[in-house]
């Protein structure tokens, strides 16, 4: 590193007096405000005056502390690999903190010689900038309530209850880069402490509605010029004649892309026999399909204990789901939902017994209590025995749904330990993950008009899961340790020669 400096005291001196003072104006001004007697003040008057006096004193403290952040004085050349930067200019621009956009100064070095960014400022990383030119508090509020709203609806709110909102686009922006974060702090979250010593895994899935590439690269492209004479609704016309939106399947679709979701919590064995839980209950989905899914779970599940502790796997019926349940955890006891079978008694019950009946409850009841005793044989002859009952109109449908029923106890009945599992005070039933399926993918992703990219919905997905399972907090402060800052403006990668190189200092280094 060269040896001349250049001496900023002065300036950086009298850039500190002018902060302090307004800083100092402003919190007077407020104090005046509050005590004034000739103008009375009710409450609810002081909550709205006095909140952006406090946002304005905010964006100027800050800027007070911007100012401290700058040196007496810098090298006159800055070395970054292979490139030199000289010119030091002192500029001006802007930060955006959660009390609004502060405008602060900051010495600016310009590309002389090599390869690189053509402006780049220290400053940038050692106050921590981040990605667009925000602070990070900025870019962690937004994506909690990005994780927990639409994305209008979160920058309304945050217009409202900050000094600074990002735009959509930019809001996009911050999930999209913190989304991968989050899913990367999912898989190493640390082990609980005090867990339990019985292992549950439930699984289910979820669609969201989705676009495919075509459809986004069409929605991105400038849009065609009307024609010469057209009005605006020959224009929509036109514009519906040129692009074929053809559906995946006939009738109502939503065009979804299947999300899989895992629950996994503990339960722990008390004195008395009785069980205590669900602990530690953790929430993991991706739309990266069922094996990256399983595969996640899979990591979770052995830090938890799987392989030493008493382990039940929950699900419906869907049959890769069982075949992924073998593949990662075979020594986990299978167990399919109870109520997914109980929808299945219940429309087999209804081809004889009238719906609503007390014969059909009954009915149903002693093949639950079948079911709870073992008896599977027994729930597939009362089944059969009901064909023979069926007459009259409507057989063909009849017969169709109780032959759907006795082929689904019959392709399940290897997973269906009710008995052992009742008799250990274990669950049978999916209602852990269901809740989460709901709560998590349902509320934020499935909303009225939705249409999702795969990369967005994996970022908001991600982010959704670390805030159900109540580790924000932790998730913030990994980010804050770990983010990558702004050290450099967002201008283009140029090469300059050693010709080009106007200080002496360079030209000699260089």
């Amino acid at each position: 590193m060269p040896a001349e400096t250049i001496d900023l005291r002065r300036a950086v001196e009298q850039r500190r007096d002018r902060a302090i003072e307004a800083a100092r104006r402003s919190f007077e001004d407020t104090l005046l405000w509050l005590t004034d007697a000739t103008a009375p003040k009710r409450l609810h008057e002081v909550d709205d005056g006095l909140w952006p006096r406090l946002m304005r004193l905010g964006v100027l403290l800050v800027g007070v502390w911007l100012v401290h952040q700058l040196p007496d004085e810098v090298p006159a050349v800055l070395r970054r690999g292979g490139a030199w930067y000289g010119e030091v200019t002192l500029s001006h621009d802007w930060v955006r903190s959660r009390f609004g956009e502060v405008g602060f100064m900051r010495p600016v070095y310009r590309l002389v010689h090599g390869h690189g960014d053509l402006k780049v400022s220290p400053m940038d990383r050692q106050i921590g900038l981040a990605a667009g030119r925000m602070s990070l508090a900025v870019h962690l509020q937004t994506a909690w309530l990005c994780a927990r709203m639409a994305y209008d609806q979160a920058v309304e709110v945050l217009g409202g209850l900050s000094g600074y909102a990002p735009s959509k686009r930019a809001a996009l922006g911050v999930v999209a880069g913190l989304g991968p974060q989050a899913m990367s702090f999912l898989m190493d979250l640390p082990v609980p402490e005090d867990d339990g010593d019985i292992l549950v895994i439930q699984v289910d899935g979820k669609g969201a509605p989705m676009i495919s590439s075509r459809e986004h690269q069409r929605r991105c492209r400038p849009h065609a010029k009307r024609p010469r004479g057209m009005t605006r609704r020959g224009l929509r016309r036109w514009r519906r004649q040129r692009w074929d939106r053809r559906r995946r399947k006939s009738g109502p679709s939503k065009n979804a892309k299947m999300a899989t979701f895992a629950v996994i919590y503990t339960l722990r064995r008390l004195s008395d026999g009785s069980l205590e839980g669900p602990l530690n209950k953790r929430v993991l989905g991706t739309f990266r399909g069922m094996n990256a899914l399983f595969a996640m779970a899979q990591v979770e599940a052995r830090k938890r204990g799987y392989g030493q502790k008493r382990t039940v796997f929950l699900a419906d019926g869907a049959l890769a789901l069982w075949s992924h349940q073998e593949r990662y955890f075979p020594l986990a006891t299978p167990c399919l939902d109870w109520y997914h079978l109980s929808e299945y008694l219940w429309t087999a019950g209804g081809t004889v017994h009238p719906e609503g009946s007390d014969a059909l409850r009954d009915w149903v009841r002693c093949r639950q209590a079948q079911l709870r005793k073992g008896d599977v044989d027994g729930v597939l002859s009362a089944l059969q025995a009901l064909t023979a009952v069926i007459d009259g109109s409507g057989t063909d449908g009849r017969l169709k749904r109780l032959a759907a029923c006795i082929r689904y106890v019959e392709n399940h009945r290897h997973l269906l330990p009710y008995r052992e599992l009742l008799a250990e005070g274990l669950d049978i039933a999916t209602g852990a993950v269901e809740g989460a399926v709901k709560h998590v993918a349902g509320v934020r992703l499935d909303g009225s008009g939705m249409h999702w990219g795969t990369a967005g919905a994996e970022s908001v997905l991600a982010l959704r899961c670390v805030l159900i399972n109540g580790d924000w907090p932790a998730f913030a402060d990994r980010v804050a340790k770990t983010h990558e800052v702004v050290d450099a403006w967002t201008v283009p990668r140029v090469t300059l020669t050693k010709k080009a190189v106007p200080h002496d200092a360079v030209r000699k280094a260089a």
